[in-house]
C-alpha cells in the first residue's frame, strides 16, 4: 500500500482497472440475460421522438432523461440489447471511478483501494449495471454530484463554478430518477450538520443558492411531476421499509438474496457483517478528523432508508432497485470502516479480513450469475428471448394476454409480425401508454379466426378462449411465460 501513497499515477489506474473488472463481470452475466418488462418498455419508449418520449413518461411515474438518452445513445449504435446494455456498463463503470476517486480524497489511498475492490465485487451494483434502465446512470449522477459537494465545500469559495455544476447535476438527476431527492436530502442533512453555525442565513450559504438553481432548472418539468403523482399508475410492487426489508438490503448487496430466500450459512454470514460493520463504525467515528467525512457515507445510505420507513407508513414503495442507486454509498462505507481498523493491524490479520469481506461479495456474484436478473416481485425469471424464438411470424397471428406481454415481445419479434393483445380498457396509461387505443389491442376475451397459425402468449394460466376452429399443436413454457401454437385447416 505504501508503494501507492507516493504515486498518485498507479492509484488511479488501478481505480479504473477495478472499475474496467466490474464493467467486465457485469456485462457478461448480463449478455446471457433476456430483456424484460421494463427494459422492453426502455427501448419502446426511447425508439420514439423526443416529444411523444416526454408524452409517454408523463403518463408514467419517472421523468424523461434517461429515456432520452437512450434514445440518442440506441440511435447511434443500434437497438441490440448489447449496445444497449453497455450504456448502462458505462455509467455503471464511470460511477465505481467517481467513488474511488471521492474515498481517495476524503479518506486516502488505503479506503480507496479497498473500496473499489468491492464495488468492483458488488453484486447489487453488477446487477444493475447491465439493466436497461435508468438505475446505473443515476448511481453515476449521485456520486459525481457527491464528489462535486465535497469539492465545491472544501475549496471555500474559490470556483463558484463548482456550486453551479452540483446544482445541475441536481437538477439532472431529478430528471433522470426521481428517488435521488433522497440522496440530495442525505446531502442537505450533511451540510446543514457541517455548516449548523451558520443556518440563521441559510441564505448566504453558497449550497442553498445551489438547491434554488436546482428547482429553477427542474422547474419546466415541475407540472409533468406533479401530474405523475396524482395518475395511479405506480406498479403495485411497493413493500414496506421494514425489518425484513432492512435486512433484504444488506443481504442483497452482499450475497443477492432476498431474506427470505438466505440459509444458514448466509444468516452467519449477514450476522457477522452487520455486527462487524457496527464496530468498524464506531471504531472510524471515535477518529475525529474522519468523522465528519464518515457521516457523510452513512447519511447516503441512511437517511433514503430512513425515509422509505417514513413513507410505508403511508403507502410501501420499496423495492430493492430504487435503493440501487444509493447502494454504492454503503459499499464505499464498509471500504472505509474496514480499512480504517486493519490500518494498524499485522499483515496477516488484514489478509485475513480482507479475503473474508471479498470472499462474502464474490459469493453474491456468483448467485447472481447464477439467477441473472430473477424478478423477485413476480418470482420468474425472464425468458422472453427464449419464447419469442419458438415464433415463426410467417403467415402466422401472435396474440399476447395483456399489454405486460404485448411489450416484452415487443422486443423480439419483428415489426412485419401480426401481433394483438387483450387488454379490458382501451385507454392505458403507467408503462401501458404506448399501447393506448392501440389498433392491436382486442376488446373481447374470444379470440376470433386470424390464419391458418395462431400463437397464444401469457404468464400464468390462460385466460382468453380461442375459437374451436383451432387445434392445439404446441405448447412451450420458460420462466413463467407460455407460448401455445394452434393450426386450422378450414
Amino acid at each position: 500500500m505504501n508503494l501507492f501513497r507516493k504515486n498518485r499515477v498507479p492509484i488511479v489506474a488501478y481505480i479504473v482497472i477495478s472499475a474496467v473488472l466490474a464493467m467486465g463481470i457485469s456485462f457478461w452475466i448480463g449478455i446471457h440475460q433476456s430483456v424484460w418488462f421494463d427494459e422492453a418498455y426502455s427501448i419502446l419508449v426511447a425508439k420514439q421522438g423526443v416529444g411523444h418520449i416526454i408524452h409517454l413518461v408523463s403518463l408514467d411515474t419517472h421523468p424523461p432523461g434517461y429515456y432520452i438518452l437512450l434514445h440518442a445513445w440506441g440511435s447511434l449504435f443500434g437497438w441490440g440489447a448489447v449496445s444497449l446494455r453497455l450504456l448502462s456498463e458505462l455509467a455503471m463503470g464511470g460511477a465505481l471511478v467517481v467513488a474511488g476517486l471521492l474515498v481517495r480524497r476524503l479518506f486516502g489511498d488505503r479506503a480507496a483501494i479497498f473500496s473499489v475492490i468491492l464495488a468492483a465485487i458488488a453484486p447489487l451494483l453488477l446487477r444493475y449495471g447491465f439493466e436497461i434502465r435508468m438505475y446505473a446512470l443515476a448511481s453515476l449522477i449521485g456520486v459525481a454530484a457527491t464528489y462535486v459537494l465535497v469539492a465545491a465545500r472544501a475549496d471555500a469559495g474559490r470556483y463558484a463554478w463548482r456550486w453551479i455544476l452540483y446544482g445541475v447535476l441536481v437538477a439532472v438527476g431529478m430528471l433522470t430518477l426521481y428517488q435521488l431527492a433522497l440522496l440530495w436530502l442525505a446531502h442537505v442533512a450533511w451540510l446543514a450538520y457541517v455548516d449548523r453555525k451558520h443556518l440563521k442565513q441559510v441564505w448566504l450559504l453558497p449550497w442553498a443558492r445551489a438547491y434554488v438553481g436546482a428547482f429553477i432548472l427542474f422547474v419546466p418539468w415541475l407540472p409533468k411531476f406533479i401530474g405523475q403523482i396524482g395518475n395511479g399508475s405506480l406498479a403495485n410492487i411497493g413493500q414496506p421499509m421494514n425489518i425484513e426489508q432492512l435486512l433484504g438490503a444488506v443481504s442483497f448487496n452482499i450475497l443477492y438474496e432476498p431474506l427470505w430466500q438466505v440459509g444458514v450459512a448466509g444468516t452467519l454470514v449477514l450476522i457477522a457483517a452487520i455486527v462487524g460493520a457496527v464496530w468498524a463504525w464506531r471504531y472510524t467515528y471515535r477518529q475525529r478528523k474522519l468523522r465528519e467525512h464518515l457521516l457523510l457515507l452513512t447519511l447516503y445510505i441512511a437517511v433514503p432508508i430512513v425515509l422509505f420507513m417514513v413513507i410505508s407508513l403511508v403507502r410501501p414503495m420499496y423495492v430493492e432497485r430504487y435503493l440501487s442507486q444509493v447502494a454504492i454509498g454503503l459499499i464505499m462505507l464498509f471500504g472505509v470502516i474496514t480499512a480504517a481498523v486493519t490500518k494498524k493491524m499485522p499483515k496477516a490479520h488484514r489478509m485475513v479480513v480482507y479475503v473474508l469481506a471479498a470472499g462474502s461479495m464474490l459469493a453474491g456474484v456468483y448467485q447472481l450469475a447464477v439467477v441473472g436478473n430473477y424478478n423477485f416481485q413476480r418470482m420468474q425469471k425472464p425468458a422472453v428471448a427464449q419464447v419469442a424464438h419458438t415464433i415463426d411470424c410467417n403467415g402466422a397471428t401472435v396474440v399476447a394476454a395483456d399489454p405486460y406481454v404485448e411489450t416484452e415481445l415487443s422486443y423480439y419479434l419483428p415489426t412485419s409480425c401480426s401481433t394483438h393483445f387483450y387488454s379490458q380498457w382501451a385507454t392505458l396509461g403507467g408503462g401501458y401508454a404506448p399501447y393506448s387505443n392501440s389498433p392491436l389491442r382486442l376488446a373481447s376475451k374470444n379470440i376470433l379466426p386470424m390464419g391458418k397459425r395462431l400463437y397464444y402468449v401469457y404468464y400464468g394460466e390462460p385466460q382468453l378462449n380461442v375459437a374451436a376452429t383451432y387445434t392445439k399443436t404446441a405448447t412451450y413454457t420458460k420462466g413463467g411465460l407460455t407460448v401455445v401454437t394452434y393450426e386450422t385447416h378450414s
